[in-house]
């Protein structure tokens, strides 16, 4: 008998906005389900993220390999054991088709001191409740979590295991205790607000894996949160010692230093936490792949990205974290492929971007990719004019030239490759290089060569788009655009804009390693030399000596050697 390949990655959410982006991450995953049991293979292999399990009631559960921290109240209305066991609605959702073999019996999990459990209950939101009813009846309704969404638990669809969710009491928002110092989230991790016991979680994760291929940490960059992940990392790295890929994510809202502290002040702090996560999280991570919505992270928070054919808040912390999601969702399909398709383990992702000491690279997405609802893909890269991708790591531009990159292409079907019924079509189209191609990974994969001197690029392609159901936000989408995510040449009447429905997008991602990276790790150093970190008496507060912080600046500059042009591809 042929053993199931396994491939399983455990994910890491450490700290609020990071919960944010993840939350719309297993969204999108799940809405993405196939639960007929004669239907197509699934282009994607859903075990690699989520594991399958049974309650007590019998029910089979699948829920993802994931341990989240967040403060006390980030929860709202959701049970500290994530719902799960406790609803048994939600239960009925999770039931998958009776062709699934049960693995394992999950118990139980008596919350310890880090689940602290609301002493007030909080009324679920309309759409949680609307969960609770029937899931069938939400995609009918309009709910406007733009502006009533308080937290990420308010448009949480998946559901999560009881020991995926980890609160620290301390951080309550209405606490005078500002948890804004990188030194402070490390002080955490050695003080009693953890024990064995979250150690002994992620070792659950891995013993329940056949093929465990490492890590993927998504954590706040901007404040304590990144002091706290470093240290979790250090431990993973020392205990498993296997692939860490991080993204250390930047809110676009301004941290919380106090209610005394003024604006600059919180502008030095988050200048100080991305120095001390850039400079120390080089020894631990594989790859590491910072995003935000912001051009700007460092100083200042200042122009936020810009998008063909949506708008969205550039404040709002559930429209922001979608963007990033999608992101997510789509450059981590190369690793999550089904083995039919392609195999590549997560390593191999890494591995690819990171030659030289490179461990950095930056993020770009077209959301969605630019195309017309009338061309083909080959008349569409043939015209196009400008950047394909929109960069969404902080203080960096997407390079051109001597490149290392992975990219993901997802919702472009092959019948939209090339036109092959209209022979005066074919004819034009049939001078083109291009047109010998016959896959869209292979028409990208000549673009990409073409217009990107002395670079490698890798190219990954499914044949589906993204799902866009609720609660993801399609109301931020151009009305042009029709179910499938792709625009139309001219305006819509209001009857037919009206009807119109975005179900799936197209989306490309792409991660890169260039010499461009050496400007973001010199701006960062830049900024945070000017800083006399011994007057900013929260990190002395917290342990961090001066000698310490100087030795941190020297390793990024000794980072940055990794990016002079003179290296050879």
């Amino acid at each position: 008998m042929r053993m199931a390949f396994t491939r399983e990655v455990i994910t890491l959410q450490i700290g609020n906005y990071s919960n944010y982006v993840g939350t719309h991450w297993w969204n999108i995953q799940e809405s993405a389900f196939n639960y007929n049991p004669h239907g197509a293979p699934s282009e994607v292999s859903n075990d690699i993220l989520f594991r399958e399990g049974v309650n007590q009631q019998g029910y089979i559960t699948y829920t993802p390999r994931l341990l989240l921290i967040d403060h006390h109240g980030a929860l709202s209305h959701l049970p500290a054991d994530g719902g799960l066991y406790s609803d048994q609605a939600s239960l009925l959702k999770k039931v998958q088709s009776e062709e699934m073999k049960v693995t394992e019996q999950d118990t139980l999990w008596e919350p310890n001191r880090l689940e602290v459990l609301e002493n007030d209950p909080i009324e679920k939101p309309e759409y949680q409740k609307d969960l609770d009813g029937t899931a069938e009846s939400v995609e009918e309704k309009q709910y406007d979590f733009r502006n009533n969404t308080k937290t990420w638990a308010d448009y949480m669809y998946t559901r999560y295991h009881p020991r995926s969710i980890n609160l620290l009491p301390a951080l309550n928002k209405s606490s005078d205790i500002a948890f804004d110092c990188y030194t402070r989230g490390a002080q955490m991790w050695t003080e009693n607000y953890f024990d064995d016991e979250f150690g002994d979680r992620i070792r659950q994760y891995i013993e329940e894996c056949n093929n465990c291929q490492g890590f993927q940490m998504l954590f706040d960059a901007s404040d304590a949160f990144s002091g706290l992940a470093l240290k979790i990392l250090e431990h993973i790295q020392d205990d498993y010692g296997k692939t860490n890929f991080t993204i250390p994510i930047f809110s676009p809202k301004q941290i919380a230093c106090g209610p005394e502290a003024t604006e600059a002040l919180c502008d030095s702090t988050r200048v100080i936490n991305a120095a001390l996560t850039y400079g120390n999280i080089i020894d631990y991570s594989s790859l590491i792949l910072p995003l935000s919505t912001m051009t700007r992270c460092w100083r200042n928070l200042s122009r936020p990205r810009l998008f063909p054919h949506f708008k969205y808040d550039s404040s709002n912390l559930y429209e922001t974290s979608s963007i990033l999601a999608t992101y997510l969702d789509t450059i981590s399909l190369r690793y999550r492929m089904s083995e039919t398709i392609d195999t590549c383990h997560l390593a191999g992702f890494c591995n690819d971007l990171t030659n030289y000491g490179r461990k950095l690279a930056a993020a770009g997405l077209a959301m969605p990719f630019n195309m017309s609802s009338e061309h083909e893909l080959i008349d569409c890269l043939d015209q196009f004019d400008g950047k394909l991708f929109t960069q969404l790591s902080p203080n960096s531009e997407i390079g051109t030239d001597r490149i290392v990159q992975s990219v993901s292409v997802r919702g472009i079907p092959g019948s939209r490759l090339k036109n092959t019924k209209l022979r005066k079509e074919i004819e034009r189209q049939h001078r083109m290089a291009a047109y010998r191609c016959d896959s869209v990974a292979e028409m990208f994969q000549m673009y990409f060569q073409c217009s990107n001197y002395n670079s490698l690029s890798h190219v990954s392609a499914l044949q589906s788009g993204m799902i866009t159901k609720k609660p993801f936000p399609v109301e931020i989408f151009d009305s042009r655009l029709n179910s499938k995510g792709f625009y139309n040449e001219f305006e819509m009447s209001v009857d037919e804009a009206a009807k119109n429905k975005v179900d799936s997008i197209p989306v490309l991602a792409t991660a890169q390693s260039s010499n461009e990276l050496a400007e973001t790790l010199e701006s960062l150093h830049r900024e945070a030399k000017r800083i006399k970190v011994a007057r900013i008496h929260r990190f002395k507060e917290c342990g961090l000596e001066p000698d310490e912080y100087e030795e941190t600046l020297e390793k990024i500059v000794e980072f940055k050697d990794n990016y002079e042009d003179a290296f050879e591809l």
